[in-house]
């Protein structure tokens, strides 16, 4: 039997009691340490893929009544660069470090195939008789030969990877240039939450059946409604949100921005020409047009640049990027006005970019415009249909 005194049983009395704490206050602080609410987007799989892959539909449908019906997509919880961002320079002497040495290594591996096809062809000349290969001259000449291909390969697409580079470089710089200042600084941003957002602009027929008027100048069931100021659009989706029983409202400008790229980098998510744009969007034009008309992104969304410009939810804020968060920013407490993002058919190509952001605080008064005045029949908006997390 061993007998243990009354030290050192209250040493290891509160040896015992402290390690319970330790591992209490462990576990629950990993239980209150925040996670990502839904897997993030790999920026490479399909919405399909991703929306099997977290048990959710890709597309979704609410139905207004009189058979008309409003569409949404799946937007998958992601990162993404939001804003413009500095072009960085392309590692030069790095490529041509790797050029020289396939270059080099083409070099050898040819000259040591010359030589070795050489001593074959003395031999031959010598002894008056065919050339001969010992099996050791094959296996060099086998290795000289795979020198020679993979060096030809590495200088190849090492330079092709400059020329890419240069390209990208140069683009970048283009679009950099011409990005405002209130596009700066570039930052990484997560949204943590995955969420739906109309496929296309709320149209003249969807905003007529919800809110029980249309305020659009230019007439078309199909075409996207405008003359709506933010509080008209906040008053679409409360209804909305009411008749359906589900949480509608404008997306962030993060939000928008990330389903506007669908991962692309260039200006118009398109490409960086005006050719690009033209494929997407109705700009530089003299009315808007029914949605669904030009090619959509990867996410399947049409009419994010051009035609109308679209609210977001958040206030604006000059110089918010400077002080934006970095996980599900919801903009500025204060600001002039709201976020508008998209461009519209009476804008040109600068204002159609995927990184533009402008607000209603309107030059014509300096105020926060309260109902969208006949001038602005090229504000219109599309929604957003929140989620919940999957519990397991």
């Amino acid at each position: 039997m061993v007998f243990v005194d009354g030290r050192a049983s209250w040493r290891i009395a509160f040896f015992v009691i402290y390690t319970i704490v330790i591992c209490n206050v462990l576990l629950r602080a990993e239980e209150l340490t925040p996670s990502p609410k839904f897997p993030l987007w790999d920026n490479s799989e399909s919405v399909a893929d991703y929306a099997e892959r977290v048990g959710l539909p890709p597309t979704k449908t609410l139905d207004l009544g009189n058979g008309v019906k409003l569409e949404l997509v799946l937007i998958p919880a992601g990162k993404f660069m939001m804003g413009t961002p500095e072009p960085v320079p392309v590692d030069e002497d790095g490529f041509h470090k790797k050029i020289v040495t396939g270059q080099a290594l083409l070099a050898v591996g040819c000259g040591v195939l010359l030589v070795l096809l050489g001593a074959v062809a003395v031999q031959a000349l010598r002894k008056r008789q065919r050339p001969k290969f010992s099996l050791a001259r094959l296996l060099a000449m086998t290795v000289a030969a795979g020198i020679v291909v993979l060096s030809g390969l590495h200088w190849s697409m090492s330079a092709q990877m400059m020329e890419k580079a240069q390209i990208e470089f140069m683009s970048a710089k283009t679009r950099y240039s011409a990005a405002l200042a209130e596009e700066k600084p570039a930052h990484l941003v997560t949204l943590t939450k995955s969420f739906y957002v109309g496929k296309f602009s709320v149209t003249q027929e969807q905003y007529q059946q919800v809110v029980g008027q249309n305020p659009s100048d230019f007439s078309g069931k199909n075409n996207p409604v405008e003359c709506v100021s933010w509080n008209d659009a906040q008053s679409f989706c409360k209804k909305l949100g009411e008749q359906t029983e589900q949480t509608i409202r404008l997306p962030t400008e993060a939000e928008w921005e990330y389903a506007c790229r669908a991962g692309t980098t260039a200006k118009y998510y398109s490409g960086d020409t005006y050719a690009d744009l033209s494929r997407v969007a109705w700009y530089s034009t003299n009315m808007t047009h029914p949605v669904g008309q030009k090619s959509p992104n990867a996410f399947g969304l049409y009419d994010m640049l051009g035609n109308v410009s679209q609210w977001c939810e958040d206030r604006y804020g000059e110089n918010y990027y400077e002080m934006s968060a970095s996980e599900d920013p919801q903009g500025p407490a204060l600001g002039g006005g709201h976020v508008l993002r998209g461009g519209s058919w009476a804008d040109g190509p600068l204002e159609c970019r995927a990184t533009t952001r402008y607000t209603d605080r309107d030059v014509w008064t300096d105020k926060e415009v309260q109902h969208a005045p006949a001038f602005n029949d090229d504000w219109g908006f599309r929604v957003v249909v929140e989620l919940e997390p999957k519990t397991p």
